[in-house]
């Protein structure tokens, strides 16, 4: 009987063991970084392609979206990504892996508005998408697609009203910009003298009096954080970079094909909400920073068509050894197609 009972409890527990190993192990929670707080309709976006993804995975894939920043710098989340440490990230790439990563940080590609930004950085024949995919295939982590990311624009502190915000003459102001060089390109090619420092340094910088404003802040951001610092924003529509949402190459080789497709079609059909959202949320931030007592320059077609042309001629020449001068040509005639009044 001692003996029976004995082997029953073996099998019991490899029956156990088999369970853990098949269930409990799949079901793992992976880590994902966001670089927008938790309250961002952005963020809000990312958590809604995770539960879909689990529900359609039978919990299998389960994601967790770290907002804010929470699990680090964005300039370290490829470096973990590749290591494992963290399995998926919508992050920023910079040119600290590879000098092409810059791209996203180009100028002057969506100046007609998010209907131009889909179709340059998201759509099926994206030349960016493409240059992307490429690019981190190289630096070993798997290319999920871009993530929407409002336009970036210009903010001032009160009292630091440009005379002008268009043109390229000396504006005799100084303006915050990210360490990213197509960033103090484009801010130095319109007048500004430029100071580069940490983002969670910029809103006390402005109220010290350090910098004049900084570039690179949503209509979003400026409602959410910066209403009661800043008193002028420049609605340029310079840069408007996509986060990029990658995975760690080995964790996404050992999903299966059908996962592999699930993953990448959630994310896509997300970003395609986002972005649809995005252009109802620019109005509604408009709005609310006009009210609040806030002055936002904005422009007309012709002007945004005229500034961005100005701004490629000025700036993409200088890094053709960087992603090639035929795939900038290539991109500028893209741009450039879609004019005021198409």
């Amino acid at each position: 009987m001692k003996k029976q009972s004995f082997v029953k409890i073996i099998s019991i527990c490899a029956l156990f063991g088999l369970f853990v190993a098949s269930g409990v192990a799949e079901a793992r929670t992976l880590k994902m970084y966001a670089p927008y707080v938790a309250e961002s309709y952005i963020t809000q976006g990312l958590v809604s392609a995770a539960e879909q993804i689990k529900n359609e995975t039978d919990g299998k894939i389960s994601i967790k979206i770290f907002p804010g920043g929470q699990l680090g710098s964005y300039e370290d989340v490829i470096e973990e990504v590749r290591q494992g440490t963290i399995e998926f990230g919508a992050t920023w790439p910079t040119k600290k892996y590879d000098p092409r990563l810059d791209l996203l940080n180009l100028p002057a590609y969506a100046p007609m508005g998010y209907k131009q930004y889909a179709e340059i950085c998201f759509a099926e024949d994206s030349l960016i998408a493409k240059k992307m995919d490429e690019v981190l295939k190289d630096i070993k982590v798997k290319s999920i697609g871009g993530w929407p990311e409002p336009y970036a624009c210009f903010v001032f502190a009160k009292g630091k009203r440009p005379e002008s915000f268009s043109g390229f003459e000396n504006k005799k102001l100084s303006l915050r910009v990210p360490g990213m060089p197509l960033y103090r390109d484009s801010t130095v090619a319109m007048g500004y003298q430029t100071l580069t420092m940490d983002l969670s340094e910029v809103w006390n910088a402005m109220q010290t009096g350090q910098v004049d404003g900084a570039t690179g802040q949503t209509l979003e951001t400026s409602w959410l954080v910066g209403k009661d610092i800043i008193k002028y924003i420049d609605y340029n529509r310079f840069h408007c970079p996509p986060t990029w949402i990658i995975c760690n190459e080995e964790l996404w080789a050992s999903f299966s094909p059908e996962e592999q497709q699930i993953v990448s079609d959630v994310f896509k059909s997300w970003a395609q909400k986002t972005l649809t959202l995005m252009e109802e949320k620019e109005v509604e931030f408009t709005r609310l920073l006009k009210d609040y007592g806030i002055e936002i320059n904005e422009y007309t077609d012709d002007d945004y068509y005229k500034l961005h042309s100005e701004l490629r001629k000025k700036i993409w020449p200088k890094y053709n050894d960087v992603f090639g001068k035929e795939f900038l040509e290539a991109l500028d005639k893209q741009v450039a197609a879609t004019k005021p009044g198409k």
